[in-house]
C-alpha cells in the first residue's frame, strides 16, 4: 500500500476530530475511503441515538395478576321462573 500524499507530494495534513472524539486515524485514507467511512460512522451514532430515544420513551410494562388454574366462577345463569 502507498502512503498518502497531499496536493504538492507532501505528507497528508491531519484530520480534523473534533466532532466524534473516537475516531480512528484515517490519515492514511483517500479523501473518498474516508467520506465513506465517515458516512459509516455518522448512521451507526444516528441509529445509536434513535436507540438511546427509543428506550427514554418506552413505557413501563404494567404487570397484572391472572389465575391460570382454578378459582374459576362459574357463568351466571339467569334465573327465569
Amino acid at each position: 500500500m502507498s502512503a498518502s500524499v497531499g496536493p504538492r507530494g507532501g505528507p497528508r495534513p491531519p484530520t480534523t476530530q473534533s466532532s466524534m472524539p473516537d475516531l480512528p486515524d484515517l490519515s492514511h485514507l483517500t479523501e473518498e475511503e474516508r467520506k465513506i467511512i465517515m458516512a459509516v460512522m455518522l448512521r451507526q451514532k444516528e441509529e445509536e441515538e434513535k436507540d438511546e430515544a427509543m428506550l427514554k420513551e418506552e413505557k413501563p410494562i404494567q404487570a397484572k395478576t391472572v389465575n391460570l388454574v382454578g378459582n374459576k366462577k362459574p357463568p351466571q345463569q339467569n334465573d327465569i321462573r
